[in-house]
């Protein structure tokens, strides 16, 4: 792991510019679920997570689960910044015929791995996607992340 305190702290504000700018473009989203998770995406896709903009689909990436696919803006702009897509496309959020619906999309978004947006059902698709993962014989990993107004709901309170 190549951790660099300084580049993840810049990372994250970056995130979050692109968060306010994006949402406020838009005068709708969920600001404070996709701020809340700035940091957590800045240090997994700065310094943790095997991935490949140039090659979103590689075998053996890393996967990540919104399970709280509202804060979509916050993993839109984590992307962006990565290269996954050119930065202007984040103006396109929630608009028809746009690869960033309010809602991550797996069909939709290059680097988005697995559909959310059901509160709940994260804990679910991750163990899934880390179990198939593990009989397949891969070694990448699987990381969740959930918001704590979805505790209540779906499969993570039953």
């Amino acid at each position: 792991m190549n951790f660099d305190k300084k580049k993840i702290d810049l990372f994250a504000i970056d995130i979050r510019e692109n968060i306010v700018r994006t949402i406020a473009s838009k005068g709708t989203g969920h600001v404070g679920g996709s701020l809340s998770i700035a940091d957590t995406l800045a240090v997994l896709y700065g310094a943790v997570m095997n991935v490949d903009p140039e090659n979103p689909n590689k075998e053996d990436r890393d996967y990540i689960v919104l399970s709280k696919g509202h804060a979509g803006p916050a993993l839109y702009a984590a992307l962006a910044l990565k290269g996954y897509f050119p930065m202007e496309t984040l103006q396109t959020l929630n608009k028809n015929d746009t690869i960033l619906p309010s809602h991550t999309d797996r069909l939709k978004t290059p680097g988005v791995d697995l559909t959310t947006g059901s509160l709940g059902q994260g804990t679910s698709l991750a163990a899934g996607a880390a179990l198939a993962d593990k009989l397949d014989g891969k070694e990448n990993y699987t990381y969740l992340i959930v918001g704590d107004g979805e505790l209540d709901e779906g499969q993570v309170w039953e």
